[in-house]
């Protein structure tokens, strides 16, 4: 059940969703809006942030002040459809991960549409992934790659370039309710978005048209579950049974089952769609230490 934080969370955000129901705000009010909101979203404490410039666009790397010996480090890709998000709505998320874990976070900054449609978000992430194995020498067994929501997916859709590229996998993935199928015509999260009006199905079918305005949305690259998936990596996929995106993963880890893929999928019942960047939550404090005990385990058998 739920617990008495989330629903005043779910109550508030249901209430701030109501207004686009009628007219959808611009692009550049929602993206003030969220900024606004995860205003309080800070770096904890016990960590510190170093800036990186990587040319087309820029990143943060978040290092904690214990931070392990062993060279682990993370690629963070955040969520936002495509179109929303910044390292500052989620830093807090991937500071608290990196923290708990004691291994550093890469957060990028990849850029989003409209401004630059698809193939940008993955060219920058295929970027930062190169950035961390060719010139900072992290070796591929020891990178993790984590994304939430359009991040998730993103996280996929890199698999699927590395493959094409021939280019080694990292050790593992962590998939944040994933956003993996950008066709949307899922009865399923018309469904669950009477619970979870954060998500608005109308509004990602209009943000997969600006993500991937002149390719086809079932392209794999653009909608990875359409993807062979076949030899990725291990990967934890997490989800509310209850948000708009939980088919995405069910879906996402009954394909990967099947193509021999080693997927955790951990549910929660009743949550709403990012309940995970708001870390003073219970549910929050559960799933985050459910990563970072995901991640210790794969690190311990990468080391036998």
């Amino acid at each position: 059940m739920p617990s008495f934080k989330h629903e005043v969370l779910k109550s508030v955000v249901n209430t701030m969703s109501l207004p686009m129901l009628w007219k959808l705000p611009p692009i550049n009010h929602l993206r003030a809006v969220l900024e606004t909101f995860t205003m309080f979203s800070t770096l904890p404490w016990g960590m510190h942030m170093e800036k990186v410039d990587l040319g087309e666009f820029k990143a943060e790397l978040l290092i904690p002040d214990k931070e392990k010996e062993r060279k682990e480090i993370i690629l963070y890709l955040h969520g936002g459809g495509f179109v929303i998000g910044s390292p500052h709505t989620h830093r807090g998320l991937a500071g608290k991960i990196s923290k708990l874990s004691g291994i550093p976070s890469l957060l990028i900054d990849y850029r989003k549409a409209p401004e630059y449609p698809y193939p940008a978000a993955l060219e920058d992430a295929l970027h930062a992934y190169q950035y961390l194995i060719q010139k900072k020498k992290h070796k591929p067994e020891k990178v993790f790659v984590i994304g939430d929501s359009a991040g998730g997916g993103l996280v996929l859709s890199l698999m699927l370039k590395l493959k094409e590229m021939h280019l080694p996998y990292p050790c593992a993935n962590v998939l944040l309710s994933p956003y993996v199928d950008l066709v949307n015509h899922d009865d399923a999260r018309q469904r669950s978005g009477r619970n979870d009006r954060f998500m608005d199905i109308f509004e990602m079918r209009r943000w997969a048209t600006l993500y991937a305005p002149t390719s086809e949305l079932n392209d794999p690259l653009v909608s990875p579950l359409y993807g062979d998936l076949s030899g990725f990596p291990p990967m934890l996929i997490q989800a509310s049974e209850s948000e708009v995106l939980f088919e995405d993963s069910k879906r996402l880890s009954e394909k990967a089952k099947k193509q021999g893929i080693d997927v955790k999928f951990q549910t929660w019942q009743g949550l709403i769609h990012w309940w995970h960047m708001f870390r003073g939550m219970p549910e929050a404090k559960d799933a985050i230490g459910k990563v970072v005990s995901y991640l210790e385990a794969v690190e311990g058998e990468s080391s036998i």
